[in-house]
């Protein structure tokens, strides 16, 4: 980063992480060795305009590989290329994720994945929606749906996610979408085109259901800034937590975030990582406090609940 991205970025920040006790995260936590931990690598947004773009997911793999090389699976929210991508850029992302030491990947679609049409769909092999299940942690992915910058959702698709999340109360369970919320609380949903289009109808629903975890792309935003992570008390107290970009931009870095789980634990370390730097910023780790222990006797992720 530059020294006017510096500044700017200090400018731009705020401690974001005083909506949850204010500690650091212990590092005798991550022991690969003991399967007690789930690591969760929570990417967005990668879009590369030119090969020097291409080269910053490729750090980011490089960097993973070296630094974190016990992470059980990826989840990219949307956005992998740019828009109206043709095959050789498919080609690209899928050899580059292949180099990861990470097997299993899960992806959905954001609006510039929407552009590039059915394609997407032959290169990345999964549903438009569908669950993911590790333990008693339930991710529900769900993909946008239209080529505007808002996220669009369908009412057959909303009513999945609501049956999926009333009908597994006793789990712990996320929800990845390409935009957050309107009412998420977080910076960008005070924009239109940067969140999901008629989100009331999920307001409804998290009212009465708890989800744990919110997990958004789409904004770009710094993971430092003020309104990148929020608790909403009204909406059952999701905690909603936007991921950056694997990008560089003059006054922020390649970042994205790591969901650490610890088996018997209602405690999930969230971690925010610098892959230009190739650093976690310990000033932004969040411990999140779960309603329940995560319970899981190390066996791999699988899809559920998809079309």
């Amino acid at each position: 980063m530059t020294p006017v991205g510096k500044t700017v970025f200090f400018l731009l920040f705020l401690s974001s992480c005083s909506i949850v006790p204010r500690e650091i995260y212990d590092e005798r936590l991550l022991d690969f060795n003991t399967h007690r931990e789930l690591v969760i690598w929570m990417l967005s947004d990668i879009q590369p305009e030119d090969k020097q773009g291409r080269t910053i997911f490729e750090k980011a793999i490089e960097d993973v590989n070296t630094s974190l090389p016990g992470v059980n699976f990826a989840v990219v929210a949307g956005d992998l290329l740019k828009s109206r991508s043709q095959r050789e850029s498919f080609e690209w992302f899928v050899s580059t994720r292949n180099r990861s030491l990470i097997s299993n990947w899960f992806e959905i679609a954001g609006n510039h994945d929407v552009r590039s049409g059915d394609i997407f769909r032959q290169y990345i092999k999964k549903p438009p929606h569908y669950g993911v299940m590790v333990g008693n942690v339930l991710l529900l992915l769900i993909s946008d749906e239209s080529t505007d910058s808002k996220t669009d959702i369908s009412d057959a698709v909303f009513n999945w996610w609501r049956d999926a999340v009333i009908r597994n109360q006793e789990k712990l369970i996320l929800t990845v979408t390409h935009a957050p919320l309107a009412s998420s609380g977080l910076f960008s949903s005070g924009f239109k085109s940067r969140r999901i289009d008629n989100s009331e109808r999920f307001d409804t629903v998290l009212k009465e259901s708890k989800v744990a975890i919110w997990a958004s792309g789409h904004s770009h935003l710094p993971q430092g800034m003020a309104g990148t992570v929020s608790i909403n008390p009204d909406l059952g107290g999701t905690f909603f937590v936007n991921v950056s970009a694997i990008r560089e931009d003059y006054f922020m870095d390649s970042q994205s975030r790591f969901f650490i789980f610890e088996e018997g634990s209602d405690i999930v370390w969230i971690r925010s990582r610098n892959h230009t730097e190739k650093r976690f910023d310990p000033h932004l780790d969040i411990p999140l406090k779960l309603d329940r222990p995560f319970i899981w006797d190390g066996s791999d992720p699988r899809l559920v609940l998809h079309p």
